[in-house]
Formats: C-alpha cells, structure tokens, sequence
C-alpha cells in the first residue's frame, strides 16, 4: 500500500490523502508550497556539457559519463539518463534541484496532465540548469523504487556535440523492480557469489525463482559502451 502511494504523482497523493482524512473526521489542509526551480536564461551561444551521473547509494558506485548539447531540453535529457544507465522507461521521473525530497523540481508532461502547475521540464534547456563545471542536478526514477541519481557537469565544451553521446560507465543498472537500492544491494551480493542459497535475497521464494526473474545475462559487474549507446540511440529516436 505505500510502495503504491510513493508512485503516485504529487497531485494524486494529495487527493488521496484528503480522501484518508475525509474517513476519519479529520480536515483537510493546504499542503506546503514547493519552491519554484531557478530557471537561468538561456547562453547566447550553445556549448557542450560532459556530465556524469551516479546512482545514490550504490556501492560499489554505478555511473555514467555522457556528453550532450546545451540546449537539450529537460525532457530529452531525461531519456539520457534512462537510457545511458540502462532504465526500460517505464516509471515516473522527476527532475529537482537540490539532494532534498522537498527541494524545488520541475513538473513533466504527465504532472501536468494530472493537474499539477509548475515549471514544465519540456520548456527548460540543461544550459539553463547546469552551467558551469560542478553544478549538479538530481534525478528521480521510479518513486516505488526510488531511484535517485545525481548529475554532475564536468566539463563545459566551448563547442557542442552534434548528438548525444555516452563515453564510459561502470557496473550493471539494477533491474526495474528490483525494490531499492537495498534490495538491489542483497541481489548483487547473491549473483556476486554464485547464486549462494544462504544468501538469496527474502523477496524470492528460492533461487529458481530468483533467476527467473532476473534479465538474461544479468551481472552486477556487466557494463556494455556498446549496449549503453545502442540503447540511446534507440530511446532518443
């Protein structure tokens, strides 16, 4: 039940809790306003950023390094991120500006379909989020789950690349669903050592069960530059 209302989208968690509340006499109330992202104005002139995305909590650590345009809307950068690190794209995400839950983030398409206000990420470039070497940028995916990855400029190009590019990356994405980073941390450890019966994570019934759901090859130590860029060109269209 409440890995279920962590994926609801803002604006339907607030509905939910209102209709809670509602049963049991309570009254309802405002919840706080979340501050508005600082939107930069856009560079005269587009330059690259080599940026490199690391997902919270892993360790050993699991990153990316990619290299994109400027003025790539949010949206876009959005299935980067996906695809460089090995996502299906089939949760939610959210883009914030700060390591905190309450920091100021950008509503997307689907926010605002549900009713939600606020800066859309489709109208926001990167170079007027990151601009400058160390700025940083978080990235939620999947808030059952949830996946937090931050984004850090490392170089700024005075010329821009022509398309998206991933450079390098170490270790395996975890596998969608896989309950956390926690729970992606005891599935590692059991792969890591030959599918020990001693150490199967406490989600799976036994081990054939385990490796029935684990994607084909799947190894946290595995990364493919190969597979990373086949997959991002395929995502980005």
């Amino acid at each position: 039940m409440i890995q279920r209302a962590l994926a609801l989208s803002p604006a339907e968690q607030a509905a939910l809790l209102d209709a809670l509340m509602g049963r049991v006499g309570f009254q309802s109330f405002d919840p706080p306003t979340r501050p508005e992202p600082d939107v930069r104005p856009a560079p005269r002139e587009v330059r690259g950023l080599q940026i490199r995305i690391d997902l919270q909590g892993a360790k050993p650590p699991v990153w990316r390094r990619v290299l994109v345009p400027g003025d790539l809307p949010l949206d876009q950068l959005s299935r980067v991120v996906l695809a460089a690190m090995g996502w299906q794209n089939c949760h939610l995400h959210q883009f914030r500006t700060g390591s905190s839950r309450n920091s100021a983030a950008f509503v997307t398409a689907f926010d605002r379909s549900e009713g939600e206000e606020g800066t859309l990420e489709d109208d926001v470039r990167v170079d007027q989020v990151l601009t400058v070497v160390a700025d940083r940028l978080w990235y939620d995916y999947d808030f059952g789950d949830g996946w937090e990855h931050v984004l850090k400029v490392e170089k700024v190009l005075a010329i821009p690349p022509t398309e998206v590019a991933v450079l390098a990356g170490r270790r395996a994405c975890p596998p969608e669903d896989a309950g956390g980073i926690d729970a992606y941390a005891a599935l590692a450890d059991w792969v890591q050592n030959g599918y020990d019966p001693a150490q199967l994570p406490e989600n799976f019934d036994d081990a054939e069960h385990a490796r029935a759901w684990l994607p084909p090859g799947w190894h946290p130590d595995h990364f493919s530059l190969d597979e990373a860029r086949a997959f991002t060109r395929d995502l980005l269209g």
